[in-house]
């Protein structure tokens, strides 16, 4: 086909299409048929449009409702944690404590066992070296 024909055929397609959709606003806008069907159609959307709004709405105060749960858990989780943190630290400290009281204890022992030997051991003619 030539570029003269694809014009031509192009021409009767578009004439066609506007003679179907002109008929179509006619009947639409010219026949009480058709002022019935677009008044359905209006009150079909305006339903439709009702039902989303409501959809929405539900949507939005379930997600509130999942944000506002969400917020009471991190918070538990939160305070469990510091719970944990307490008690941890209370064992820690309370463990420290007592290995640093066997360390002193183990201290003052060697203190009094090095005054021992010394005074046993470290003797000249029978009486102890001072240092």
């Amino acid at each position: 086909m030539n570029n003269e024909s694809k014009g031509s055929l192009n021409f009767w397609f578009g004439f066609f299409l506007g003679g179907i959709v002109g008929a179509f606003v006619i009947f639409i806008l010219g026949t009480k048929e058709g002022k019935k069907l677009v008044e359905k159609l209006v009150e079909k959307t305006e339903l439709y449009e009702e039902e989303l709004e409501q959809k929405v709405a539900k949507l939005q105060q379930h997600g509130e409702n999942l944000l506002h749960e969400a917020q009471e858990v991190k918070n538990q989780v939160t305070q469990e944690v510091e719970k944990g943190r307490k008690t941890v630290s209370e064992a820690l400290v309370s463990k420290m404590d007592k290995a640093l009281t066997k360390i002193e204890d183990i201290q003052k022992k060697g203190v009094a066992l090095t005054q021992e030997v010394h005074h046993h051991y470290f003797k000249r003619n029978g009486k102890p070296l001072v240092s």
